[in-house]
């Protein structure tokens, strides 16, 4: 048996951490330029060499996933991971070196931008497919873009990229989810698209170091944040309501507390309180704690913080015992409540 105001650390129950407060800045990617081009974007490529007799217009070309641009009449050129300022320098340089031209002016202008169709579902204000810039594609802006954490999330996230070999593109995937809804609930088609996905499983109260590439996401990526489940507290005995009571989302609960939602205790005079609560090994005895309700009151330390499934109940003892068939013996009258009488 332990005694409320003196609880080995090892037997007392966790704090409980506000999920919606948690700092998720480091859940961005590594800083970065995102002026560089990047395999999907669109690009308007002009070419003119001074001697044309009407305006040129610009041709939209996309970058291949190779990271290189078709330039016409020039052919492919490299220009993934450059500014359009060096592509227009390395586009320029080729076009002379392959003998189309002599000395001709390059314009790149980016046109589009690539986007990622990336769902997000479970504990967040607004669940769904979001389309994020692929310079900016990171757990982050994922959660910003559904609204951020809703009140009953968990610190669980999980992150399922989808793996170089998948069969069915995320974003054929995505758009088909947004042409029908008769696929049922959105966390389900999520399960579904994703069974051959790399997961990753990430708890903000104790986040990875983000090795700039973990937190990225990708064409695909489905990011499920887990919901907080539903917890309770047990209290019986000498109260006026006994029952099981949930745990609020974003606070802690204490032993008053939960007196006080049981209505408050049926005699007044009933100070003796035994916790009864699990191990965290499930194999062990249970722990067994005894408290004071006057000593709750007069001491923090002994208000005694509550976890998950512990079991309250404020003891008959013998004075209790003594006042409630007192008590009956009142409410019934002598001659009623004594047999033969």
């Amino acid at each position: 048996m332990h005694m409320a105001g003196s609880l080995p650390r090892e037997f007392a129950a966790p704090h409980r951490a506000n999920v919606q407060r948690t700092d998720l800045s480091k859940l961005a990617r590594a800083p970065g330029t995102s002026e560089v081009i990047r395999p999907g974007d669109v690009l308007d490529v002009l070419i003119m060499t001074g001697l044309e007799e009407r305006a040129v217009e610009p041709v939209p070309t996309r970058v291949t996933e190779d990271g290189t641009l078709q330039v016409p009449l020039v052919g492919d050129v490299p220009v993934a991971g450059l500014e359009l300022s060096q592509a227009e320098r390395v586009v320029h340089a080729e076009s002379i070196r392959r003998g189309m031209y002599r000395a001709p002016q390059v314009a790149l202008m980016m046109k589009a931008r690539r986007t990622n169709l990336v769902t997000v579902v479970g504990a967040v204000e607004s669940p769904g497919l979001k389309e994020l810039s692929a310079s900016q594609s990171d757990l982050l802006s994922a959660l910003v873009a559904a609204g951020g954490l809703s009140k009953d999330a968990s610190s669980i996230i999980e992150i399922r990229h989808p793996s170089d070999d998948a069969g069915l593109s995320q974003r054929a995937a995505g758009e088909l989810e947004l042409a029908s809804r008769a696929a049922g609930p959105l966390a389900d088609q999520a399960t579904s698209l994703t069974s051959a996905h790399r997961t990753l499983r990430i708890d903000l109260e104790n986040p990875p170091v983000n090795s700039g590439r973990d937190f990225d996401l990708r064409d695909g990526s489905v990011v499920m944040v887990m919901k907080r489940p539903e917890e309770y507290v047990h209290v019986m005995g000498l109260v006026k309501k006994a029952d099981q009571f949930k745990f609020p989302d974003d606070q802690e609960m204490r032993l008053l507390d939960a007196i006080a939602m049981a209505g408050g205790r049926s005699m007044e005079i009933a100070d003796k309180v035994r916790i009864i609560r699990r191990a965290g090994n499930p194999d062990a005895p249970p722990i067994l704690i005894q408290a004071s309700v006057r000593e709750a009151k007069q001491d923090a330390s002994a208000n005694l913080r509550l976890a998950p499934g512990d079991v309250v109940s404020v003891e008959e003892t013998p004075t209790t015992f003594v006042v409630g068939t007192i008590r009956e013996f009142v409410r019934f009258g002598f001659t009623s409540a004594i047999p033969g009488l």
